[in-house]
């Protein structure tokens, strides 16, 4: 295959189906997202609709509440025997009572026991749609019992319409025990407020734009207590999934797939389920998708046209390149002129590659003058070395001379000297191990006891475990001159330094303390430490920094006062072993 026939294939298996597999993948991602956050709002919704529903029977409560603690009500609890006239005054006068609480849909009926037959001139029951009912037996009634066991908690429960109703026709009615409240034990009767199922479906307003949504109020028993469609009358079961109590969930009926979501009111004991079909919910995003499958097919046609074009216009310039990349030699120049400024980045990309030989050219010719100049210093380093060797090997001579003719004094001296001169040497290393600088220092110790004629005292605590360890030559002897030439040199036989070097946890801690009586501006010391100050302690600014170029800013110097009079230079290094660092 040719280059542009290969260019294009990569094109369609590497951009545009991974595209076309990332859009469907995420357009299903997409409509899970949708259909979850549509049935968390719905969720929403509908706790909030249950909770406005749940308002309704807290308005029933009040209502029946002062209906129970009205004079008219409480005082059929303590009735004396009356005449069949007075018996006929009081029906008259708690019928009117209940019906100014009675509207057109929802009507207030008060049940009273009537086992003697005291109100046979009530009308029958079956000709009464509201009012005052009394009864021989309350058994009778099919919602008694759930109304007494409730012991006058208001419950509701779907019964049958009172009045003539052959046919059964049921409503929703909200039941009530009434009791006295002198004498809580005693029944006075049953209230029942029924058509209640209107009230209830006037708060199902907030699901009117769902057109498509079915939303029913459930009882205990999953009858239908209000719907807001034909679909499902008063006292129709609707199965809800057993020990499902509140979320979202789906079902399948009739090759359709329902999203339904369920909320439990613990308060009254209903469930209000909305089940709305997922394709209503997930349409727009459809149509959306649709349209986004079209755009890219289209693009995705443009950009194979376009890239066929591109590619062309882009090969040849790119093989040009190729050839003269080919026959460029490192260190040869090119004889191609560089071409005149363009926007053009294949043109750009010659004039850059003309330009990198150019350097490279010029770096090979850099580089082979650096390695000669190398060289130089190289040759120009061991020269150098050879006079220190020369002069040390000449002091071990002039030792080994003075010692002969039995000045052991001035020979020690020398000895001391040429073994300063040896360890500044080390071979070239920077790091020495600790028995090495002590030996140096000591050295230089001797020396200087000999020259202030032994006016001060030299002690030394070395643990041995720490001897091993690796210091930077040469940084014992510049504290110590500090600590001779401004604490003890004038002391007469009174001056003492002492030099210490422990292990502290994974610390070596070298501290060199001297007991000298000139006051000693500690902090500005310490500042000339760290703020390295040039023109002051270039000896100690100089074992400082060599200390923190080997191990790091958290080691090296710190002064401070000694308890009685003096200072004391402490010096923190890590434990490193020969080899190790």
């Amino acid at each position: 295959m040719k280059l542009m026939k290969k260019l294009i294939m990569l094109l369609i298996v590497f951009v545009v189906i991974p595209i076309l597999v990332i859009d469907f993948v995420v357009a299903k991602k997409l409509e899970s997202i949708t259909e979850e956050q549509v049935g968390n709002a719905l969720l929403q919704l509908v706790s909030g609709s249950h909770l406005t529903l749940d308002r309704e029977s807290t308005d029933f409560e009040e209502k029946t509440k002062n209906i129970m603690i009205s004079q008219e009500i409480q005082q059929l609890a303590s009735l004396p025997s009356s005449s069949e006239y007075e018996r006929l005054a009081i029906f008259n006068a708690l019928d009117k009572y209940l019906n100014n609480y009675s509207t057109n849909a929802i009507r207030y009926s008060l049940f009273i026991s009537d086992k003697d037959q005291s109100y046979s001139f009530v009308p029958n029951p079956d000709l009464l749609t509201n009012g005052i009912f009394y009864s021989t037996d309350f058994n009778e009634l099919s919602w008694f019992k759930d109304a007494s066991e409730a012991k006058g908690k208001g419950i509701i429960r779907v019964i049958d319409k009172f009045g003539y109703n052959p046919n059964h026709t049921q409503t929703v009615a909200y039941l009530r025990q009434l009791n006295s409240i002198y004498n809580g034990e005693m029944v006075i009767g049953y209230l029942a407020v029924s058509g209640i199922e209107t009230q209830l479906q006037m708060d199902f307003t907030p699901f009117s734009k769902y057109t498509d949504a079915e939303v029913v109020l459930l009882d205990h028993t999953q009858a239908v207590l209000a719907s807001n469609t034909k679909h499902y009358n008063v006292g129709t079961n609707v199965s809800v999934p057993p020990n499902k109590l509140e979320g979202v969930y789906k079902v399948k009926e009739a090759n359709h797939e329902l999203m339904c979501i369920l909320h439990t009111s613990e308060y009254t004991n209903t469930q209000l389920l909305m089940r709305v079909p997922v394709e209503s919910i997930i349409i727009d995003h459809i149509s959306v998708q649709h349209l986004v499958n079209w755009i890219m097919i289209v693009y995705f046609v443009i950009l194979i046209l376009a890239s066929m074009y591109f590619i062309q216009s882009i090969l040849k310039p790119i093989s040009r390149l190729a050839r003269i990349t080919n026959s460029y030699h490192p260190g040869q120049s090119l004889s191609i002129p560089i071409q005149s400024d363009s926007q053009n980045e294949i043109v750009l990309l010659n004039n850059l590659f003309i330009r990198m030989t150019n350097r490279l050219n010029q770096t090979i010719y850099d580089k082979y003058e650096l390695e000669l100049k190398n060289k130089e210093v190289e040759l120009s380093t061991l020269h150098a070395q050879i006079n220190p060797h020369l002069l040390y090997n000449t002091l071990e001579s002039v030792y080994w001379h003075t010692l002969m003719e039995g000045a052991a004094e001035s020979a020690q001296m020398i000895k001391d000297l040429s073994l300063i001169m040896r360890i500044g040497l080390s071979k070239g290393k920077l790091l020495i191990p600790i028995m090495e600088e002590i030996h140096h220092a000591e050295a230089y110790l001797r020396l200087q006891l000999f020259r202030y004629e032994y006016s001060f005292q030299v002690c030394w605590d070395i643990e041995e475990e720490t001897k091993r360890y690796l210091i930077p030559k040469v940084v014992l002897q510049p504290i110590i001159e500090n600590a001779i030439l401004h604490g003890i040199k004038n002391m007469s036989h009174d001056g003492e330094l002492r030099v210490s070097v422990k292990k502290v946890g994974e610390r070596i801690v070298i501290s060199i303390e001297d007991n000298g009586y000139k006051q000693v501006d500690i902090e500005k010391l310490n500042a000339i430490l760290h703020d390295g100050e040039t023109n002051k302690g270039y000896g100690i600014i100089n074992v400082q920094k060599r200390i923190q170029l080997h191990f790091g800013s958290n080691y090296g110097i710190q002064y401070s006062l000694r308890e009685d009079q003096g200072v004391r230079a402490r010096i923190e290094i890590p434990m490193v072993l020969d080899g190790s660092g």
